[in-house]
């Protein structure tokens, strides 16, 4: 699990999960100053949800490297030519592999490197020489393209660096000439054309990739669970509003003066009740249960990998194990912080299909956007003067807040604890920092 800057006001947190897992849990903590949590977006659940990106992956445990890209070369050998729908899955699979570690690889490969891939790229296009008689034709020339561009890219990176190399030179002469003969874009001249010519390899990449394309489906019985909630708290808010009413009848008959202001208070009452019994029961069903649930299905013949149950809620700060509370409570010394925190808990239940792929890793990437969280902030700007030499610097510092973050991932019977402090201001984010986790346990 990782948790990083993605840009200014947004951060990312990243879970890999082993091909063995049966289940999974992560939880977010958030911990903010009170401040922030007065003006913050993202403490309830409907705004929480509008400010949550989300992307799923399913990729090798394979680490890229040259051994693997040979590796993938041997398979479409193999299977380059088959017309069985096993072997024609085997293709594509290893095509995927190909493409996305050659792209990887290429992007650092120094002179050695590259002319390794002369060879390999070679030898990819040799086997490939009767294109008529190929499985899948279309996914090969998309890939042809793609292996070009890439390399032509790297041998010009090299070069810019490097210099002129005669070998280098002579490689780029090689491909432009190549590229010409198979009618494959290298460049174009004008801003739009190359637009369109990296928006087509982009597309060129997700057809490639289809394979370990994950797609997601949100069923709505979260929504309903939500309308069942809400209309047992107007049921319980409704019976408290006739049982008072009935009790004064009772006691002082019809259109009299305590009947009269019974019903006037009981239904104002009502309204209330049926407001906080609704966000109590939701708060309690969404801690144990879920608000948000979805299916992941993977490649074209969409294959159930994955079933994920997500919820919002506050917490205690007293409800944390006792070990994660005293460092908490020490490190909030120094700021102002409610007795409440925000716990953002997603589940995971992988199916059979998803663990008999032993090679195969489920990503889970989310993105939370704090841009109006931020943005709510005063702007409090502080002057700051330096020497430098001979000359006195003045530059401005912004006045920063601290958000907490303790992340908990749960899988099988093991559970691993990662906490970041989120330096932050009006202006944005201005770093994440891991804090040592040892301290937990001191």
């Amino acid at each position: 699990m990782s948790l990083s800057q993605a840009d200014q006001y947004h951060l990312s947190v990243k879970t890999d999960f082993s091909p063995l897992t049966e289940h999974a849990q992560i939880k977010v903590h958030f911990f903010l100053p009170t401040q922030l949590a007065e003006n913050s977006d993202i403490t309830h659940p409907d705004s929480f949800y509008q400010n949550l990106l989300q992307k799923q992956l399913v990729t090798s445990t394979t680490e890229p490297s040259i051994t693997a890209v040979e590796h993938a070369l041997l398979i479409l050998k193999q299977t380059a030519y088959a017309r069985a729908a096993d072997n024609v899955r085997r293709y594509r699979k290893a095509l995927s592999h190909f493409i996305t570690d050659s792209r990887i690889l290429l992007v650092n490969a120094q002179l050695s490197e590259l002319t390794q891939f002369d060879d390999i790229i070679d030898s990819f296009i040799r086997l490939h020489d009767n294109e008529t008689l190929l499985g899948d034709g279309r996914l090969y020339n998309l890939a042809k393209q793609q292996i070009i561009y890439y390399y032509f890219q790297a041998l010009l990176r090299q070069q810019k660096h490097q210099g002129h190399d005669l070998k280098i030179t002579s490689l780029i002469n090689k491909y432009l000439d190549l590229a010409q003969t198979m009618q494959i874009q290298l460049n174009n001249e004008s801003e739009q054309g190359r637009e369109k010519l990296l928006n087509k390899l982009h597309l060129g990449r997700k057809i490639i990739h289809s394979p370990y394309k994950v797609t997601r489906k949100k069923l709505k019985n979260g929504e309903v669970a939500q309308q069942l909630i809400f209309g047992l708290a107007a049921a319980l808010a409704m019976a408290f509003a006739t049982g008072v009413a009935f009790a004064t009848q009772q006691a002082f008959g019809n259109f009299s003066t305590p009947f009269f202001f019974s019903l006037v208070l009981s239904y104002i009452f009502k309204d209330r009740l049926k407001e906080l019994g609704r966000q109590y029961l939701l708060d309690t069903f969404s801690k144990s249960y879920f608000q948000h649930q979805y299916r992941f299905f993977q490649g074209t013949r969409r294959h159930e990998i994955a079933n994920v149950k997500e919820s919002v809620y506050q917490q205690l700060h007293d409800k944390l194990p006792d070990h994660i509370h005293t460092i908490f409570k020490r490190l909030f010394t120094s700021e102002q912080m409610g007795k409440q925190h925000w716990v953002y808990q997603r589940r995971y239940f992988f199916s059979e299909y998803k663990r008999q792929n032993h090679n195969e890793k489920f990503i889970d990437e989310l993105t939370i956007n704090l841009s109006k969280t931020l943005r709510s902030l005063p702007k409090i700007i502080s002057q700051h003067y330096s020497i430098d030499g001979t000359n006195t610097r003045m530059s401005t510092v912004h006045k920063v807040h601290h958000i907490h973050l303790l992340v908990s991932v749960t899988s099988q019977l093991n559970t691993e604890y990662h906490q970041y402090r989120i330096v932050s201001s009006r202006k944005g984010i201005h770093g994440v920092y891991r804090l040592n986790i040892n301290n937990l346990y001191n």
